[in-house]
């Protein structure tokens, strides 16, 4: 169901219960969303942000819910997939990560990877980038991530981003939760037809891609027969064919369906 929700709003949960499930009116498992904060205290729903309440079923008995809307700014909402930059070490035992410019820092604890402990944990560097879960949001609660699968207790895909991929900024919130969630988007399969990729995209605007070898400085550069380095072939296609997914997936969210194909004839040109 879809209706038009304001910040404050009473929501209509049971209702969709029922519409979603009619044999299970009350006492679904319910996981919510971008747009909803659940109180500490009350344990009730609230919207924070305007935009079409939507409710989903993720399996039998259990419920999503989320405000669908197109903003540029991002609220933490626990369950996100997010890609955050390193910005600082917090009394040895986490780190500050920087989810958005001009934004409060989040926390990522040293222990909030796979197999960590306090002998073997990673040692991450400023400017270093993350593909991280927010495990724990909040108005009364500081906001923490972490680079662990809760179902399988491994990695998942979450953790530290290779440096010879790219990082780039999309405005819309919407378009991000798009590309992860939608299955009918055919944006990235479009893509795959031109190269080979690799790609993290967090729903708080933030996309990680890597083409082919991708950025590597340790391969770019080659000696020509008098001893001068030159860029090589290789990595420079592959510079190419990055700003060219960078420049084919920013222009889509912008555009419709019918213009995707054009939109990625255009920006492999001459590649």
């Amino acid at each position: 169901m879809s209706e038009i929700i304001l910040p404050g709003d009473k929501l209509p949960i049971h209702r969709a219960l029922v519409q979603e499930d009619p044999e299970n009116e009350a006492g679904s498992n319910i996981t919510i969303g971008p747009g909803l904060y659940k109180s500490i205290n009350s344990k009730q729903i609230i919207p924070t942000q305007a935009g079409i309440f939507e409710s989903k079923t993720i399996k039998r008995h259990e419920q999503l819910y989320y405000i669908e809307s197109n903003s540029s700014r991002y609220i933490p909402q626990t369950n996100d997939y997010v890609i955050g930059v390193i910005t600082g070490v917090i009394g040895g035992e986490s780190y500050k990560v920087s989810l958005q410019d001009f934004s409060n820092p989040v926390i990522l604890s040293m222990m909030a990877f796979p197999n960590a402990t306090k002998k073997n944990r990673p040692n991450l560097q400023n400017g270093q980038i993350v593909y991280a879960r927010v495990s724990n949001a909040g108005n009364e609660i500081e906001t923490e991530l972490e680079c662990i699968d809760p179902t399988t207790g491994k990695d998942g895909g979450f953790g530290l981003l290779d440096e010879s991929g790219f990082l780039f900024n999309v405005k819309s919130l919407n378009y991000t939760r798009e590309l992860l969630f939608n299955p009918n988007s055919t944006i990235l399969e479009k893509l795959s037809s031109r190269c080979k990729f690799e790609i993290a995209i967090g729903i708080n605007g933030k996309i990680w891609i890597k083409c082919g070898d991708g950025l590597n400085l340790n391969k770019m550069e080659v000696e020509d027969d008098n001893g001068s380095s030159t860029v090589s072939n290789d990595s420079s296609k592959d510079i190419k064919v990055t700003l060219a997914a960078v420049k084919y997936i920013t222009q889509c969210q912008h555009s419709s369906p019918d213009q995707f194909d054009n939109i990625l004839q255009q920006s492999f040109k001459d590649i």
